[in-house]
């Protein structure tokens, strides 16, 4: 048997939030398994099931996780209208 962790989306467009896990043999059980235990009782319209063995998690420092703040030079704002476009 595999774990999978289940997600759960209320309404289409809403994002998927992590609502629990399920033990199954594979993916197709999972997905029923999921359904039974999370869909049955609240609004739901997708589920997503993943198994935990794909599940590949980072647990650095504070600082190292937030060392890219403040690099607003970074982020690209797009071209404003009336510019002439570089590229022509």
């Amino acid at each position: 048997m595999r774990i999978f962790e289940v997600f759960r989306q209320k309404t289409p467009g809403d994002q998927f939030v992590h609502v629990g896990e399920v033990e199954a043999p594979a993916s197709d059980a999972a997905l029923l398994a999921a359904k039974e235990h999370f869909a049955r009782r609240e609004v739901c319209s997708a589920l997503w099931v993943v198994d935990r063995a794909d599940v590949h998690a980072a647990y650095w420092d504070v600082e190292v996780l937030s060392a890219g703040r403040s690099k607003t030079y970074r982020r690209s704002a797009g071209l404003k209208a009336g510019r002439e476009n570089i590229l022509d």
